[in-house]
């Protein structure tokens, strides 16, 4: 999922491109919370052709707490020197904080045409989400992607050098980033399973300067039951992947459908 970077850093680069000066503040050592990538999936059953869904869902989340050394794959964006340097300037230490208890909200609109499956969603998760989704949806399977945007709420806490003094900073804020990714499911009666990975970089600003840090991607695998027309339970565990280290979870949730 590399390419969620390349996209938040593109714009990065030419608005480096476009300023002047320098950039005389220096940051030692960096920390922010983080969150796992939102979880996007389909209808979980065959749908009929031509026809839509409203689904509401509400889900809890638990990742075993970690903080992720994500130092070798953080940077500071905004300097020429920086920018176009092979070895660019790298913090002493920096930190994802991961992990915890965790909601989420979401609402969910698919239409089906065919076997061809178009809609979209919106969610919060430590701040809010809203995607588009193209996939296929079968009699007993269904697949698709899906892009969107990830307003990710984040505590940030620094060491910076300023005017030769240093000094530790603290700031919390929302930071907007492209998260996208791929599901698949396959479904028999009323009992569904899912897997869904989704991956974005978040896009934090500290002292006006933008940082580039590593993009953190989830996988959930989850088992689900629709009781009805209506309700469905699920189950599941989860696997977050970020700056070479791996970290786990369990989820559960309900559904609602109109």
């Amino acid at each position: 999922m590399e390419f969620l970077r390349i996209a938040n850093f593109s714009f990065l680069a030419f608005a480096a491109l476009m300023t002047t000066g320098c950039i005389t503040t220096t940051i030692r050592n960096f920390s922010m919370t983080a969150s796992e990538a939102p979880e996007v999936h389909g209808a979980n059953t065959e749908q009929e052709p031509f026809s839509a869904l409203w689904r509401f869902s509400g889900k809890v989340h638990y990742n075993f707490q970690e903080d992720v050394d994500i130092t070798d794959d953080t940077y500071k964006d905004g300097s020429l020197e920086d920018l176009f340097s092979e070895d660019r300037v790298k913090f002493e230490h920096a930190t994802y904080r991961m992990g915890g208890v965790d909601f989420s909200g979401k609402i969910d609109f698919l239409y089906k045409v065919g076997w061809f499956m178009c809609g979209g969603g919106l969610g919060y998760k430590d701040g809010a989400f809203l995607h588009t989704t193209l996939g296929a949806n079968f009699s007993h399977f269904e697949l698709g992607a899906f892009l969107g945007v990830y307003n990710q709420y984040s505590e940030m806490s620094y060491e910076i050098e300023k005017d030769d003094e240093t000094d530790w900073g603290y700031d919390s804020d929302f930071n907007a980033s492209l998260f996208g990714g791929g599901y698949a499911g396959f479904y028999l009666e009323k009992l569904f399973f899912n897997l869904s990975v989704s991956a974005y970089a978040p896009n934090p600003k500290v002292e006006n300067i933008r940082l580039d840090v590593p993009t953190i991607t989830t996988g959930y695998l989850t088992a689900g039951y629709r009781i009805n027309r209506w309700v469905e339970f699920s189950v599941g565990g989860i696997v977050t992947y970020s700056s070479d280290e791996f970290n786990g979870g369990v989820t559960s949730g309900v559904s609602l459908y109109l």
